[in-house]
C-alpha cells in the first residue's frame, strides 16, 4: 500500500497546516467572488415614481336655510336637510375631489342628477361641473370652501317642492408649470323624485388659472337654472 502521509509526526503537522490554508484561502475566494459579480448581473434598484402628495378631505358645513313661501310657510326638516347635504357632499366628492387627488371623476357622479340634466352633466357640461380636465395634482392640494347655502320653495300647500344648494370653493396647488388656481361656484336645485332629491337644474361657474392663462367655463341646465 502506497503512504500519502510521512511517517514524521512534525511533518504531518506541516502538511495538516498548509491544507487547512488552502481550504481556508478557497472559502475566501469563493467569498469574495459572490459580492463581487459583473456591472450587468448586479441587481439595480427601480427609481421610485413621483408621489402622489397627500390631500386632506374637505368636508361641507351647512350654512344658512331660508325658505320662500307661496302658501303657508313650509320648512326645510333636519331629514331632507341631511340628504341635501349628503348629495351635495356626494357631488363635490365625486366631481372634484376625487380627479384632483386621484385624477378621475368617480363612478357615482352621474346617479345624482335626474333624467333631464343627466345627459348635459354628463356631456358638455362635464368640463365645468367637474375637475376631470384638470386631472391629478401630485403636490398637495389645498381646499377651502364657504359654508352651503341651503334655500327652499315652498307651494300653495306648504310642501317643500324645490330646494337648492350654493357653495363657493377655491382650490390652490403649485404644480410643475405654476401655481394652479381654481375657483368655483355651484348652486345645485334638487327636486324629490320617488323619495330620493336628485339635482334637477344646476348653475355653475368655473376660473381657472395656471401661471399667466387663466379660463372662465360656466354651465347650466334644467327648468330652475
Amino acid at each position: 500500500m502506497p503512504r500519502f502521509f510521512p511517517r514524521s509526526k512534525n511533518a504531518r503537522i506541516a502538511v495538516a497546516a498548509a491544507a487547512s490554508i488552502v481550504v481556508i484561502a478557497i472559502i475566501a475566494a469563493i467569498v469574495a467572488g459572490s459580492g463581487s459579480g459583473s456591472p450587468h448581473k448586479r441587481a439595480t434598484k427601480p427609481k421610485p415614481k413621483p408621489a402622489i402628495a397627500k390631500t386632506a378631505a374637505l368636508t361641507l358645513v351647512t350654512g344658512p336655510v331660508v325658505v320662500q313661501d307661496t302658501g303657508p310657510p313650509a320648512s326645510v326638516s333636519s331629514t331632507v336637510k341631511t340628504a341635501l347635504m349628503r348629495a351635495t357632499q356626494q357631488y363635490f366628492d365625486d366631481a372634484v375631489q376625487a380627479p384632483l387627488v386621484h385624477g378621475a371623476v368617480d363612478d357615482g357622479y352621474e346617479s345624482l342628477f335626474d333624467a333631464g340634466v343627466k345627459g348635459p352633466a354628463s356631456g358638455k357640461d362635464r368640463a365645468a361641473l367637474t375637475e376631470s380636465a384638470t386631472g391629478v395634482i401630485r403636490q398637495p392640494v389645498q381646499m377651502r370652501a364657504s359654508t352651503v347655502r341651503i334655500d327652499g320653495l315652498g307651494d300653495p300647500t306648504g310642501k317643500l317642492t324645490f330646494a337648492a344648494t350654493t357653495f363657493t370653493l377655491h382650490v390652490t396647488a403649485p404644480t410643475p408649470t405654476g401655481q394652479l388656481t381654481i375657483v368655483r361656484q355651484t348652486e345645485l336645485t334638487f327636486a324629490n323624485e320617488s323619495g330620493k332629491w336628485l339635482v334637477t337644474a344646476y348653475q355653475v361657474s368655473v376660473v381657472r388659472s395656471l401661471g399667466t392663462k387663466t379660463t372662465t367655463t360656466t354651465a347650466h341646465a334644467g327648468t330652475a337654472a
